[in-house]
């Protein structure tokens, strides 16, 4: 009977390890994504407005679901534009979770000073890696260049979160940006990234899978920022090139890792 014990609690715990080691990733619109292991989550670029008709965004009753049911422990927005960003949606949401932290730019965070012993600055002044840690999870926040040379001003941040001792990189609104040697001075395939997050232009170069190869060095690629216009052919070109990749299109997509 105790050996009948022993084998049922060991399968009981493996079983729990397991699926606390389990990373779901659920879309939220743009670069938005909701990252769980079932202990910890997090939501990055999630709470945003209708921007115009080339966006995604969180229809009321997401923003409820986000508000009451995922109820993330952090937000993590990595810059201020409003296909990303909403101060009014991120303030509502920090008033009814109030054990929930931020991180953003000094761009973002100045909005919300009225909770500013839950808020986390990310400086953007050079490519330091800043990380933080909170509970059973590490944060780290570094500049990333904004894309486009209009948005040069803009203070673009990109996110290491380390969750079930896996590295997820969000990188927001960049591109390879190698006139500037970006991701040479970012250093990220030296983070052993399990997930990259990239916003689905940066597929579009030519050498794209050797400069993700390169700078990078994912075991799985998510593309976002995909626009709900885009032409079906262009977008299945795409997702031929790269096979293994996981594309998100429509809002409350779901991946399992």
């Amino acid at each position: 009977m105790l050996k009948v014990l022993l084998f049922f609690t060991v399968i009981t715990l493996n079983f729990l390890g397991f699926s606390q080691e389990n990373i779901s990733l659920t879309y939220i619109g743009n670069m938005g994504v909701y990252i769980s292991n079932n202990q910890f989550s997090i939501l990055i670029d999630g709470l945003h407005t209708k921007y115009g008709e080339d966006y995604l965004f969180p229809d009321q009753k997401l923003v409820n679901r986000i508000n009451t049911v995922l109820q993330p422990d952090a937000l993590l927005f990595t810059h201020r534009h409003c296909d990303h960003f909403s101060a009014q949606l991120s303030r509502d949401f920090l008033i009814h979770n109030k054990k929930a932290i931020l991180f953003g730019p000094n761009q973002i965070t100045k909005n919300l000073s009225e909770f500013s012993d839950r808020l986390f600055t990310i400086s953007t002044k050079d490519y330091v890696k800043q990380t933080i840690k909170h509970g059973d999870i590490n944060i780290t926040g570094l500049k990333i260049n904004h894309v486009g040379k209009k948005h040069v001003t803009i203070e673009n941040v990109g996110y290491i979160v380390n969750i079930s001792n896996k590295n997820i990189l969000h990188v927001g609104d960049t591109n390879w940006l190698e006139e500037i040697n970006l991701f040479d001075q970012l250093k990220l395939a030296e983070q052993s990234i399990y997930i990259a997050i990239l916003p689905y232009w940066m597929l579009l170069d030519n050498q794209a899978s050797e400069l993700i190869k390169k700078y990078i060095e994912p075991k799985h690629i998510v593309a976002t920022h995909i626009s709900p216009r885009i032409k079906k052919e262009d977008l299945q070109s795409l997702k031929n090139k790269f096979p293994e990749a996981h594309f998100l299109t429509k809002p409350q997509q779901r991946i399992q890792f």
